[in-house]
């Protein structure tokens, strides 16, 4: 496993360097970049409605500018799985350059994925993983670890003991965090009991009448830690809501902007955030120097018959506080 600790600006740099600059970098080679000019690059995700995916977008947008290449960031608004399958489909038959996908579904996409990567379409993997599929690459965080990281903070947060919420919604990488939190719990702070998991369904409209009626449902619970995007103000609005700002502690998920006012004013202790636009980053970069040539692993790494790409690259996360809240504002 290759572990990256890059920040926007540190990948800014090295991308910046430019096709000539690169050329300086062991491996790499100007030329066989120059050739990619004009290729795609499509982001396949979903639930793309939410602010999460601002950093991968801002990334993609880089990539585009830094590259010469052409960027998309498409998939369904809510969770459904059906349709990212089929979109999946559609943009088989349009050939891009390469994919990065989210899986909503791992199983349902498998397919899709080995056909893109048979049809000569190279494939990375953003947040979630499909292990059992012939994709090239893996970027994002160990989704156990951080919700181990949450829930080390929210344990902190009320002197490791007492009832809690955890929030999530059905997504195989989401619901890792959640064993993440579990787990943290039971090795660390044994007092800590998890009442209920909220499914919030990711969605901003709807996850504050989740964590309402969880609270009512359940009120002795004294801290709800977040797994997704949403499910910190959506806690913040129902905390809110219900009066009980400082006696429910909040922890959230990554750095939505809509959220960073809770941190600020204390209502949400913290959040675990992923490194959304190292993961963008890398992997338009990683795809395209593989379509290009630059990356002389082997001199054909199909007539070899080897994938030589890292298999994956955990990108680790960052805490988020009221001490740091505003170098995460866009």
């Amino acid at each position: 496993m290759t572990t990256l600790d890059m920040d926007r600006r540190d990948l800014l740099k090295f991308g910046g360097l430019g096709l000539a600059g690169l050329s300086l970098l062991p491996g790499f080679s100007a030329e066989a970049l120059a050739q990619g000019a004009g290729m795609e690059y499509v982001f396949l995700s979903c639930v793309t409605q939410v602010p999460f995916w601002v950093d991968h977008r801002k990334a993609l947008e880089d990539c585009a500018k830094l590259l010469g290449v052409k960027t998309a960031f498409t998939g369904p608004l809510d969770f459904d799985t059906a349709a990212q399958a089929r979109q999946l489909d559609e943009l088989i038959a349009k050939k891009p350059a390469g994919l990065l996908i989210f899986p909503a579904d791992a199983a349902a996409l498998t397919p899709g994925i080995d056909r893109a990567v048979e049809a000569g379409i190279p494939v990375a993997m953003i947040i979630g993983d499909a292990p059992g599929s012939k994709r090239q690459i893996y970027l994002g965080i160990s989704n156990l670890a951080a919700g181990k990281v949450g829930g080390k903070m929210l344990a902190d947060a009320i002197g490791g003991k007492g009832k809690v919420l955890l929030g999530s919604f059905p997504a195989p990488s989401v619901l890792e965090r959640v064993e993440g939190y579990k787990t943290y719990f039971k090795e660390n702070a044994p007092g800590i009991e998890v009442v209920d998991v909220v499914n919030d369904k990711a969605d901003p409209s709807y996850a504050p009448t989740a964590y309402s009626q969880a609270l009512l449902a359940h009120p002795d619970v004294i801290g709800v830690g977040g797994t997704d995007g949403d499910s910190g103000k959506g806690a913040a609005i129902a905390v809110t809501e219900a009066g009980l700002q400082g006696k429910v502690k909040i922890v959230a998920m990554d750095r939505n902007d809509d959220m960073l006012p809770y941190i600020e004013d204390g209502t949400i202790v913290g959040s675990v955030v992923q490194k959304s636009y190292v993961e963008a980053f890398l992997g338009v970069y990683l795809l395209h120097w593989l379509n290009t040539g630059a990356m002389k692993v082997v001199p054909d790494y199909k007539a070899a018959g080897i994938n030589p790409l890292p298999e994956k690259v955990e990108t680790g996360v960052m805490q988020l506080t009221k001490a740091n809240v505003a170098q995460f504002k866009h």
